[in-house]
């Protein structure tokens, strides 16, 4: 089935923040839960594509400190937007999508004004982006029946694409079509969730249209949804 929505993940596959991201992170988890600054990194790595009060509740849960952390975060995130700049492939590959037709979402886990301020500086623009509204609209469900409301195309098209295993679970909660984009996570850690998930290792315009040429379906019903 041709596709006619693509939704692309937002930091680590359109925008290269996630080093920035990792590094401030993982110095305010070793600074406020005594942890080294190597593991402090790997659970930040781990628990990554969720919103940053999400991954301290899931790695300290009840910890009355991660409020106060996660602010630390998104206010340190604020004063370095203007830092942020999409990856070389990413304006040549908006190009032509917009001009073969096919609508473009961002859906990110990163603050709504936040996400429109990196965006609003673009070349090309995608039709629709979404990111989190500090509650419960946020990448996942919210954001797919958003847009299918607002499109009226039914998610049998939408394409979802994404750097993370956490997108891939996504994905397969609520029933889309993923490819994987080898940013920064090794290939098995997707292989290991779905064995037959498509790979990418940059969003190249040939590589990327010649991957919506193919018809195949990557997502089985057979597969456990996993816990998100």
């Amino acid at each position: 089935m041709r596709k006619e929505l693509i939704i692309f993940d937002f930091d680590g596959t359109l925008v290269d923040s996630m080093s920035l991201y990792a590094e401030k992170a993982s110095d305010l988890i070793s600074s406020y839960y005594d942890l080294d600054k190597a593991t402090a990194k790997s659970l930040y790595l781990k628990t990554s594509g969720r919103p940053f009060i999400e991954q301290l509740n899931i790695l300290f849960p009840g910890d009355k400190k991660n409020t106060k952390v996660a602010n630390m975060l998104e206010t340190w995130k604020a004063s370095i937007l203007h830092q942020l700049k999409p990856f070389p492939d990413v304006m040549p590959l908006f190009a032509e999508l917009k001009n073969r037709g096919f609508l473009i979402a961002v859906s990110s886990n990163n603050l709504q004004n936040y996400v429109e301020k990196i965006v609003n500086s673009w070349e090309i623009k995608p039709n629709f982006v979404l990111g989190w509204d500090g509650k419960d609209f946020k990448k996942g469900e919210p954001h797919i029946s958003y847009l299918e409301k607002v499109t009226s195309v039914n998610r049998d098209k939408f394409l979802m694409v994404g750097d993370s295993p956490h997108d891939l679970r996504i994905a397969l909660t609520c029933k889309l079509d993923f490819v994987a984009l080898l940013r920064g996570f090794p290939e098995e850690s997707f292989k290991s969730i779905l064995p037959s998930v498509k790979v990418i290792r940059s969003l190249s315009t040939k590589e990327f249209l010649l991957l919506l040429e193919d018809r195949s379906n990557p997502l089985k019903d057979s597969y456990p949804v996993l816990p998100l």
